[in-house]
């Protein structure tokens, strides 16, 4: 039953984007929008549009990520995940035979990555201690993009390409330790004694100064008034560098969002 309706869902979404892909050939005018009215009124069809956007991400963290506690390198956090939520403006300038427009954008986004791995400690001949270690860590980026968008085969839809440039600022976490087992173990010397203690004379590397990266993306321009469009849009973000200066961490982005254009 499953299959059958996810079939039917996939069936239906390839007609609706078949239906916009005819309708758009048929009806495309500058940017694909038959914003005149008539040959007796006329449109200066504007060039240039800004406005503002909103992303959410899924990010896929590869590497080892080490971790001091009390200066003392103890832990190593390898291939988390996490999600991102960015917000800010952009804008876009189109040629002249409105095929391709050039793209900008510049944000500030929140991310939030969580690892967990386990550690076996040998206590005695006999005994072996599990541990279980789980990291969230949060940081935030000021990035800007710079790119291009090209129209398929003169419709409302399009594919782009550019280059993101990023700096971290403010950073956060949270470490914790749990006993899984034996039965055996006593717990951490915590006040009361627990199973789970937060680990907190911790630090990890410093964050690159610059990090870059390309990233290619998919969307579609919807008209709601002259000189004005929404674009939804999905996104994503290769890693060429390390996200730390010295640990060989790098993330791959996931996007989904949606631009707002406007020229008044």
């Amino acid at each position: 039953m499953l299959i059958k309706k996810t079939i039917n869902f996939i069936s239906k979404l390839i007609l609706i984007v078949y239906i916009l892909f005819v309708y758009n050939i048929e009806e495309s005018n500058a940017q694909g929008f038959p914003w005149q009215y008539s040959a007796r009124l006329p449109v200066d069809i504007p060039k240039f549009y800004y406005g503002i956007n909103v992303n959410y991400g899924y990010i896929i963290s590869k590497g080892a990520l080490s971790f001091l506690e009390d200066n003392i390198n103890c832990l190593s956090f390898k291939n988390g995940t996490g999600s991102s939520l960015s917000f800010g403006i952009n804008g876009e300038y189109w040629n002249q035979t409105n095929s391709f427009a050039y793209t900008f954008a510049l944000n500030y986004i929140i991310n939030n990555l969580n690892y967990k791995f386990t550690d076996f400690v040998p206590i005695s001949k006999d005994i072996t201690a599990e541990y279980e270690n789980r990291l969230d860590l949060d940081y935030s980026n000021i990035a800007a993009n710079v790119g291009i968008k090209y129209r398929l085969l003169n419709t409302h839809f399009h594919l782009g390409a550019g280059l993101s440039i990023a700096t971290s600022l403010l950073s956060n976490f949270d470490v914790k330790e749990r006993i899984v087992g034996p039965e055996t173990m006593p717990p951490f010397q915590t006040n009361p004694p627990s199973y789970e203690r937060d680990i907190i004379n911790g630090q990890f590397d410093d964050f690159s100064i610059i990090e870059f990266y390309p990233n290619i993306s998919f969307g579609y321009d919807l008209n709601f008034g002259n000189g004005k469009y929404l674009t939804p849009v999905l996104s994503m973000y290769v890693p060429i560098m390390d996200v730390m200066k010295h640990d060989n961490v790098r993330n791959l982005i996931f996007t989904a969002g949606i631009k707002a254009n406007f020229n008044f």
